[in-house]
């Protein structure tokens, strides 16, 4: 029984120590958007933008309005998630390989710095780890001896990780079916039938991924900014998954030694390597590509990795898990700081806050080609009141159908204020940039760039009126 707890205690600690450390970054503000709409808006948006995460939104919209939005309240349910997965992680580990395979394999997950990070994150991946998890222990338990719960829970699990990410909901199906061919080759006289179950299983857990990936279909905006892949994506790819390149480095090394014969053991193989190389080999031609879309490998690498541990016995285990506990060191204390996600919001009350003055107002560029939305929600969210007005604003974000407010046509409607102070995400020298023509040449007119100030994922700028 300590060896189930243990992990999850882990996990659980970990997951909520500073949870709230970091600001959030764009992807939860939008998530933090999306709640506070009403159902009919929810669904009306839907139709333009962020269909795939409909379903995370509605589950999200529910459970906040008990528990309000505040930044605990928004990554409570992902900490909760994580701690359960590292609780799945570790019983499947002692299936396959016995208690110490378990133990080892639930501590590894759970100290993971991406563990951390997604445990903390206002987002579906932390759930949709745990519906990989569980999927993987229930395919695991149906190629030993296929019962009718065993296969509605397969499909169960498969469903629910497909309705919060279809992406990692299909790959996570294409990795089993190798694993699945493989085992049939084994048992060829009397696999047929395992095999049109666990079949007939996956096509009705895909069904939530592709009804909301064809929903989806022609919202391609949400991925224009993902780039190519190249050598360089190869290169970052432990980092870029592990949020550590010294412990995603030790734990795929570990992963691939872990790799044994057995049906149990391929399982995890297949679920572990085919999602990631799969997507990196379609994100050559398409702009797809992320590690994060790759998350429900970790489940299977962290106990391959616990496999290979295992056979080198118990004191050399021990000695490894320090080490990766001491290399994971540095990253979980970053993703909790401030800027722990990318994105340093909290600092627009520093910078506006004390140099507010009655009669500045506030505008935001029109087009930014990643995370537009972006820039007001970190000004409604941490920037109090009094603060300055977004007078160009006709209707809010997320409203009518549409992801972006609605501002008066060519900044009509701005006035002549004597300060301008414009919020940005990135570090464009040019304050004006990605601002729609019309806005652009009025402020350009008559206003000059007075002070900037710098952070991960925020630029401000002050504009002040040029003399007449």
């Amino acid at each position: 029984m300590a060896g189930l707890a243990l992990p999850g205690l882990v996990a659980a600690a970990l997951g909520l120590w500073r949870l709230t450390g970091a600001a959030l970054w764009a992807d939860e503000l939008a998530t933090w958007g999306a709640v506070r709409l009403s159902w009919s808006q929810l669904w009306q948006l839907s139709g333009s933008v962020d269909a795939v995460l409909t379903p995370y939104y509605g589950l999200m919209k529910a459970y906040t309005a008990v528990a309000g939005t505040s930044t605990l309240a928004l990554r409570l349910p992902s900490a909760v998630a994580m701690t359960l997965s590292t609780v799945v992680v570790t019983v499947l580990g002692r299936r396959v390989g016995g208690n110490a395979t378990g133990l080892l394999a639930g501590l590894i997950f759970a100290i993971l710095p991406v563990t951390s990070r997604y445990a903390q994150e206002a987002r579906s991946y932390a759930a949709v780890i745990l519906g990989a998890a569980l999927a993987v222990l229930l395919l695991v338990m149906s190629l030993e001896r296929p019962t009718r719960a065993r296969l509605i829970g397969y499909a169960a699990a498969v469903g629910f990780a497909g309705m919060l990410h279809p992406l990692s909901g299909l790959l996570m199906i294409v990795g089993h079916a190798t694993a699945v061919g493989w085992w049939q080759l084994g048992h060829r006289t009397d696999g047929w039938r395992t095999t049109r179950w666990w079949a007939t299983a996956a096509f009705v857990g895909a069904l939530p991924a592709l009804a909301l990936s064809v929903r989806g279909s022609g919202q391609t905006a949400q991925v224009s900014w993902i780039a190519l892949v190249d050598l360089s994506a190869l290169q970052e790819f432990p980092e870029r998954l592990f949020h550590s390149a010294a412990v995603g480095g030790f734990v795929l090394v570990l992963a691939v030694l872990g790799v044994r014969r057995d049906s149990a053991h391929v399982c995890l193989a297949t679920a572990a390597f085919v999602p990631a190389v799969l997507l990196f080999l379609v994100g050559t031609q398409v702009q797809v590509w992320t590690a994060r879309y790759v998350l429900v490998v970790l489940p299977a690498m962290a106990i391959l990795a616990a496999s290979a541990l295992t056979r080198i016995g118990r004191a050399h285990s021990i000695v490894a898990v320090c080490l990766a506990t001491t290399l994971a060191c540095p990253a979980q204390v970053t993703v909790r700081s401030q800027a722990g996600h990318s994105q340093d919001s909290f600092r627009i009350a520093a910078v506006i806050g004390p140099r507010y003055r009655p009669g500045d107002v506030v505008v935001f560029p029109d087009s930014h080609p990643s995370i537009p939305w972006s820039p007001r929600d970190i000004y409604e969210r941490y920037l109090p009141t009094p603060r300055p007005p977004d007078v160009l604003r006709t209707a809010r974000q997320r409203t009518n159908g549409q992801f972006l407010a609605t501002e008066c046509p060519d900044a009509v409607c701005l006035g002549t204020p004597p300060r301008i102070w414009v919020v940005r995400v990135d570090n464009a020298t040019d304050p004006m940039k990605d601002m729609a023509p019309g806005k652009q040449e009025r402020i350009r007119k008559d206003y000059r760039p007075a002070q900037r100030w710098q952070y991960a994922l925020l630029g401000i700028s002050l504009l002040e009126r040029m003399p007449s």
